[in-house]
């Protein structure tokens, strides 16, 4: 313990050290910094995919370079012309003058590491801060590469030389020391609920994630065909490993249903029995912890099923899954993390309703839940009554939530609000990590004198 504790000394020392270098830059030194490290990430994209892949088993090789390429060139582009560094607004006369917040300890995932990681460098440096990573012990290599593609960009760019640093010997002792060292600022944890958890218990102030078990309500106005290309754009995306896609559908019309599943099956899903599914329900959860099982995360429904004891056809995308319930009378309901989806049959709008919200409180209030409509009464009343910070219409929920196909900010930390256990709903930028100064002109009349 004590070897531990020297070292994460050592490496808060040096980060505090480049961090009052940091606060001398001027923001056309932030945005060419940030520029380099972008093009170095692009650039780097498919290998640190491909290592991903190699060191964690998890996700497609494909998907993974198209989210690296979220984590580094999409993330430049929301940030690359936005103030960070000194005054950056004046509005009835309050200036507002940007900040760094600190040294930042940024803690990532298996499911996404490379990707994560990037999004958390650029995001860090944005507002002049520096970060340690604390990175997920699977994948460890991966996301030290990832680290050190952009950090030599950033120096090259003027950076100082320790603005990111990580553990090199990766541990949950470490993880915890980092988070709980005096001179860490901020805490920016992605992965597993007790990892959020410790974060949220450090005694910094912390941002987390909580897990996602998003609901997809297929109302029966709905374009059917292109919701199921939708679901499936989005579900069957790195094998299901992003929280924030689609894990189970809920109909509120039976006709409705059966349409939508055989247009799923001309799409490529399949489409599991009662014995199927509990065979995959045995192989498929660690339900002492609530999560789903390391085994089955990120994988192919091929595999999945292989493990679960039958076959399907190469050519498979997704495994459906009958529900005969939303919540613990049906564990199908959870999250699952992989290319299984579950369905169930609501008897009508309101029931279904209920019905996501009885998913998104079993295991993931305020995270995300998802609906296709042409009834803009519907989306509205069911925006208003799920526990979700945010609520996708009309398009895949990986799209929606990270601002491909809607207005959102593209975010690789999604927080869930009270309801999940976070201290914000929104999708985590540079911006939540900067200090914001307001100085106030006087604006309004003297005071009358009593």
């Amino acid at each position: 313990m004590a070897d531990v504790i020297e070292k994460i000394d050592v490496i808060v020392a040096r980060a505090q050290l480049a961090l009052t270098a940091m606060k001398e830059l001027s923001q056309e030194d932030v945005d060419r910094i940030t520029e380099r490290m972008c093009r170095a990430g692009v650039e780097s994209g498919n290998r640190l995919a491909e290592m991903a892949v190699t060191e964690t088993g998890i996700g497609k090789l494909e998907d993974k370079v198209v989210k690296n390429y979220f984590g580094s060139q999409v993330v430049y582009d929301f940030m690359k012309d936005k103030k960070s560094v000194g005054v950056i607004d004046e509005t009835d006369g309050v200036i507002s003058i940007a900040e760094p917040y600190g040294v930042v300890a940024g803690v990532t995932p298996t499911t996404n590491p490379t990707a994560t990681t990037m999004f958390k460098c650029l995001s860090a440096l944005k507002g002049r801060n520096v970060i340690i990573f604390a990175f997920h012990p699977r994948a460890q290599q991966c996301s030290a590469e990832a680290a050190r593609v952009l950090r030599d960009a950033a120096v090259a760019a003027g950076a100082p030389q320790d603005c990111i640093q990580w553990i090199d010997e990766p541990s949950v002792e470490a993880t915890n020391v980092l988070m709980k060292h005096p001179g860490i600022s901020m805490i920016v944890a992605t992965g597993g609920g007790a990892m959020v958890r410790a974060a949220y218990s450090s005694g910094h102030p912390a941002l987390g994630v909580g897990p996602g078990n998003v609901p997809v309500y297929i109302e029966k106005t709905a374009d059917l065909e292109m919701a199921v290309n939708n679901v499936i754009a989005s579900k069957a995306f790195d094998y299901g490993t992003l929280c924030l896609t689609e894990q189970s559908v809920i109909f509120d019309d039976e006709a409705a249903a059966e349409k939508t599943l055989r247009i799923f099956k001309e799409k490529g899903a399949y489409l599991c029995d009662a014995e199927e599914k509990a065979k995959l329900e045995a192989i498929m959860f660690d339900k002492e912890k609530g999560v789903a099982s390391g085994q089955i995360v990120g994988q192919s429904p091929q595999k999945i099923a292989h493990l679960a004891g039958f076959s399907v056809p190469d050519e498979v995308n997704l495994l459906l899954v009958p529900l005969r319930a939303i919540g613990p009378d049906d564990w199908m309901s959870h999250e699952k993390l992989s290319p299984v989806l579950g369905w169930f049959v609501a008897d009508g709008k309101d029931s279904a309703i209920k019905a996501a919200v009885d998913q998104l409180e079993f295991g993931g209030a305020g995270h995300t839940a998802v609906a296709f409509s042409n009834n803009e009464e519907i989306l509205q009343e069911f925006a208003l009554k799920v526990p979700a910070g945010r609520v996708i219409w009309n398009q895949p929920s990986m799209h929606g939530v990270v601002g491909l196909t809607s207005g959102m900010v593209p975010s690789f930390t999604l927080g869930c609000g009270a309801r999940g256990g976070n201290s914000t709903t929104e999708g985590v930028t540079f911006r939540n990590l900067i200090n914001i100064k307001r100085v106030a002109r006087r604006v309004r009349p003297d005071v009358p004198a009593e």
